[in-house]
């Protein structure tokens, strides 16, 4: 096993991946926590918490497997192999949530409801210690191989690369601090256009509750602004 080091965390404008991991980490603690002693009448909010999380991580592994990675190892950087051995169990382990949700939804029984906290407790425990292993190995080396303009060149072509997917920023957004939430915008900002940046910010205004949009506008008043144009506040 690839030993876990103190990791070096990147400062340039791909810092944003530790955005993502914060998000990922905070929805699978959350979702491992409401499976205890889930009731049937939190079972619909449950369910649409679970498949918002799995469509995430899902496009977050492919974007590394697919693009972060190869990227990575073009340059001369190593991908432990573990990595993408992870990153296909993480998968099976949300496919056994996924199996236990449809038979709770189907038979909405105490039982069924009482069998979703073994393998999300499991899926969490796995991802926790894959996130950890990646900040330690893979992202390390970011910095060292790439400027701080070929990151963002980097990022924007795997904005460019993804499907459409509306709810992504404003999931991440509510998932982090009002702080990292701050930094977060900040980063991308710098890394945006205008124009994108304002459809960015449009997507976020337009997927997250009044609570979360007031810490954007406090935070971020001037982003926040870029979605003024045909746009209630």
């Amino acid at each position: 096993m690839t030993e876990i080091k103190e990791p070096g965390r990147i400062k340039g404008p791909l810092k944003t991946w530790y955005d993502l991991h914060e998000a990922l980490d905070h929805e699978v603690t959350g979702i491992a926590a409401d499976a205890v002693d889930l009731a049937l009448s939190g079972l619909d909010t449950f369910a649409t918490r679970f498949w918002a999380f799995d469509r995430e991580l899902r496009a977050h592994s492919e974007v590394e497997d697919g693009i972060m990675f190869p990227a990575i190892t073009e340059r001369g950087g190593t991908i432990p192999d573990e990595l993408l051995q992870e990153h296909r169990g993480e998968q099976l382990a949300v496919y056994a949530v996924g199996a236990a949700l449809l038979q709770a939804n189907a038979t909405r029984t105490p039982e069924a409801l009482a069998a979703l906290a073994g393998p999300t407790a499991d899926l969490r425990d796995s991802l926790k210690a894959h996130l950890e292993l990646e900040e330690a190995t893979a992202l390390t080396q970011v910095d060292g191989l790439f400027s701080d303009d070929e990151q963002s060149g980097l990022f924007r072509t795997i904005i460019g690369s993804l499907p459409p997917d509306p709810q992504l920023q404003p999931w991440v957004t509510s998932a982090l601090s009002p702080d990292h939430l701050e930094l977060r915008l900040r980063n991308i900002a710098s890394s945006m256009s205008t124009p994108a940046l304002a459809a960015l910010m449009t997507q976020i205004h337009d997927g997250v509750d009044a609570d979360t949009w007031a810490v954007v506008q406090s935070r971020t008043p001037d982003l926040a602004a870029l979605v003024d144009h045909g746009h209630g506040s």
